[in-house]
């Protein structure tokens, strides 16, 4: 089962953030190119720069595209789990999951090993994460925590 990232979060503004970014630097790039002499500062400058702008349009990209990618998927044995600005993805064994928790904003993940991952309840449509809310009941049974819905 695949949940896509909600298309009415924040990846818009995100992206148009990272756009002003870019034009803050290219801004700046030109200015720079007209107040330096030095060839070899300059070439440095225009190069860190050039890599700054490459970066940020990255970001502009990822960031309009990010409602279309898929967040999470449950797959038999296992949730992979895509997590923005981070490493891409990661595969969370079920076997690994100690307990399964709601809180006011996200839904915790605790591992046997202590550790914790989060999924966001503001990252998904309502619908998504009440089907979501559905599979982790069924598939952890007591090992999970949910509060009654409204």
């Amino acid at each position: 089962m695949e949940f896509n990232f909600s298309p009415n979060f924040k990846w818009k503004k995100y992206s148009i953030g990272w756009l002003l970014y870019v034009l803050a630097i290219v801004i700046t790039g030109v200015v720079t190119t007209f107040l330096t002499s030095n060839s070899t500062e300059l070439m440095i400058t225009i190069i860190l720069q050039v890599l700054l702008v490459v970066f940020g349009i990255n970001r502009v990209i990822y960031y309009y595209n990010l409602p279309n990618k898929v967040y999470l998927r449950m797959e038999e044995g296992y949730l992979l789990m895509y997590r923005p600005n981070v490493l891409s993805k990661k595969q969370i064994e079920y076997s690994n999951i100690k307990r399964v928790v709601e809180m006011k904003d996200m839904i915790l993940l605790v591992m046997k090993d202590g550790k914790e991952e989060q999924i966001h309840k503001e990252w998904l449509t309502e619908k998504d994460f009440l089907m979501l809310r559905k599979e982790l009941q069924s598939t952890f049974g007591d090992m999970s925590m949910f509060t009654l819905m409204e």
